[in-house]
């Protein structure tokens, strides 16, 4: 069974009112997505065969705000794919 076969069956519930219904976390629709949720790792794979990065967490954002993530990101230690530096 392949990994994508796994996940199939799974159906999420809606996300609470007020967030985000990608991510489930309060944001505004300028900001990135959390990559770290839950929701969206699964609704992100479900969707494209493949968990999501920084990157595909912020696709939406302008440049601004992609570059100021990503500098944050990376003073914390995290890359763009997720991988810790530290």
């Amino acid at each position: 069974m392949t990994q994508k076969e796994y996940l199939k069956p799974f159906v999420l519930m809606p996300t609470a009112p007020g967030t985000c219904p990608e991510c489930g976390v309060k944001h505004g629709p300028n900001d990135p997505h959390n990559k770290e949720s839950l929701m969206y790792q699964f609704s992100f794979y479900n969707k494209h065969g493949h968990y999501p990065t920084w990157e595909d967490a912020m696709a939406h954002c302008s440049e601004e705000t992609k570059r100021l993530w990503k500098e944050e990101l990376e003073g914390r230690g995290v890359d763009m794919g997720g991988v810790v530096n530290k």
